[in-house]
């Protein structure tokens, strides 16, 4: 699959700052790399089941071609190198891993970082299919993929507002990343933080008034919290190792997120203040990039522990940890980085 500039990315974030640790460590001070580590390797991929795909009309590089379909609230999103040898594309398919349906069909470059509109009617995603990372929109169905980023740098992982009128995002179009927020359109594009480090993977809370994302400001990745027009930031995690990707839960009361405290990274929760911090995955294989159910009451997330290579499947627990379920059998292929609505 061509997706070797993931690794020569260096100013991006999507391993978000992973990359410093080796196997099960992070050396001090050391400043994170950015380059996405989950990538489908070039291996020979099975067909998943036949009765959890369900053909349909592909679009082709941005072509409008999907038929339309009525909006499923209840549907996961996520990115897979299934059955493709241009690079990893994305998918929606319902809450068990049934009924796969794919979205785009992109000749080069690998899409990253879907995410639901709130109203549940756009996926917002990232793609270096132009050479620089940008980011796109697309309807549910696959019709109507927009670019909503132009710019000659690397512009990424896009995080929704509450009433899916704007996208936070990182971009290091001014020397590093930081964050900046534009209208769902693309129009109206503001920087929100400035300062000589790494700040990357915004996610707005439910109530709209605070941005939750992970900055290296402090020596190594961290987790904070500011205010939706960038004042007021605030640490709120305080470890050694990589703490980073944070979601917000849909009742605003916990963020879940990775870290890699106790040597690969697992998925933890915790208060909007730091507080209460609680490890939910336990493995001795990576488990990463949680997102919540809409009703809060589970988490979707990345783990490769049924997976002989270096890549992983999409699996379902209880918000408290609990019956943890793989739900994509599709050869080790997928990439993390679901969403669900």
């Amino acid at each position: 699959m061509k997706i070797n500039r993931l690794l020569a990315a260096s100013a991006l974030i999507i391993a978000a700052f992973s990359m410093v640790v080796t196997a099960c460590s992070i050396e001090p001070a050391a400043v994170p790399d950015q380059t996405p580590s989950d990538i489908p390797k070039q291996t020979t991929i099975a067909t998943p089941p036949a009765e959890n795909i369900t053909p349909e009309s592909v679009p082709i590089e941005g072509k409008t071609e999907a038929a339309s379909q009525s909006v499923n609230l209840h549907k996961l999103v996520f990115i897979s190198g299934t059955n493709d040898d241009e690079g990893p594309q994305m998918y929606t398919a319902n809450e068990d891993g049934s009924n796969w349906q794919r979205l785009t069909k992109n000749k080069t470059g690998g899409e990253r970082f879907p995410r639901w509109s709130p109203d549940g009617k756009i996926i917002a995603f990232f793609t270096d299919m132009d050479g620089y990372w940008h980011i796109y929109s697309i309807d549910a169905d696959g019709s109507n993929q927009i670019r909503l980023t132009n710019t000659d740098a690397d512009d990424a992982f896009p995080a929704w507002s509450p009433d899916s009128q704007k996208i936070a995002f990182s971009s290091n179009r001014d020397g590093n990343d930081q964050l900046y927020v534009m209208n769902a359109d693309g129009s109206n594009q503001v920087r929100l933080t400035n300062n000589s480090f790494k700040d990357a993977a915004p996610c707005w809370s439910p109530d709209g008034n605070r941005i939750a994302f992970m900055s290296d400001r402090d020596g190594n990745a961290e987790i904070y919290v500011m205010r939706s027009d960038g004042s007021n930031q605030t640490r709120i995690t305080d470890k050694p190792q990589v703490d980073s990707y944070p979601v917000w839960s849909p009742d605003g009361n916990r963020i879940a997120f990775q870290s890699n405290e106790n040597g690969n990274f697992e998925v933890y929760v915790m208060y909007p203040d730091g507080s209460g911090r609680t490890r939910l995955t336990s493995g001795l294989t990576d488990n990463k990039y949680p997102a919540w159910s809409p009703d809060g009451s589970k988490i979707v997330f990345y783990s490769k522990r049924d997976c002989i290579n270096d890549n992983g499947e999409i699996y379902i627990m209880n918000a408290d940890g609990s019956n943890q379920t793989r739900i994509t059998r599709s050869e080790c292929s997928d990439t993390g980085l679901a969403d669900w609505r």
